[in-house]
């Protein structure tokens, strides 16, 4: 099935490795550019010549998006280098883990929450119309205070977003062939789909 994906711009964070990766790979091969940021330069440059090598465009962007501005600026410059931006996946976490000191606790609130606030505030503005926004969501006991946050800032953003023309959903990590599933829930299929969590 066509998605439809062909010429958007989708910006990912969290999308050096793993699930992010995988979904970044995914959009590309559906013909969509990707912006991925994440802290390492490395897998950044390993991811991004991997979707390159497959000829897909990529901007990869190495930034700490637990730093306050840091999320704004990786927006920036999504908007800079494509002109565009149609769809944003907030996918970059952390889990403390139990009995965690403070310090710990206030740096996993930082990264899972607060860089999707600051990602959702700088995109919204510019995202085109019948845009995207997704949540990744979930990955193990330790994850619930994540999903906690993005599940209440999805319900808390959802009246902004739906002003602006844009859906946010969010997309359980234990998703069944969970790439394929944020390519659908990004495009112009899923349209019709809003404040869902799919495979939580």
């Amino acid at each position: 099935m066509d998605l439809e994906l062909a010429g958007k711009v989708i910006a990912l964070t969290g999308a050096s490795r793993g699930v992010g990766r995988a979904i970044a790979e995914r959009l590309a091969a559906e013909g969509a550019a990707v912006a991925i940021a994440a802290r390492s330069a490395q897998e950044l440059a390993e991811a991004h010549a991997v979707i390159e090598g497959h000829g897909g465009r990529c901007l990869a962007y190495a930034c700490d998006l637990a730093v306050p501005g840091e999320a704004a600026a990786f927006v920036g410059a999504v908007i800079e280098i494509f002109g565009r931006l149609d769809g944003l996946v907030c996918n970059a976490t952390m889990a403390a883990g139990q009995g965690q000191e403070r310090e710990a606790r206030q740096a996993e609130l930082a990264l899972n929450l607060g860089h999707g606030i600051e990602a959702l505030q700088a995109a919204l503005p510019v995202l085109a119309p019948g845009g995207s926004v997704l949540f990744v969501v979930g990955g193990g006991d330790d994850a619930w205070p994540q999903a906690a946050c993005r599940a209440g800032l999805a319900a808390a953003a959802a009246r902004s977003a739906a002003d602006h023309g844009v859906r946010i959903n969010l997309l359980g990590r234990a998703s069944e062939a969970l790439a394929d599933s944020a390519a659908f829930l990004l495009s112009a299929r899923a349209e019709g789909i809003k404040g869902a969590l799919l495979g939580g």
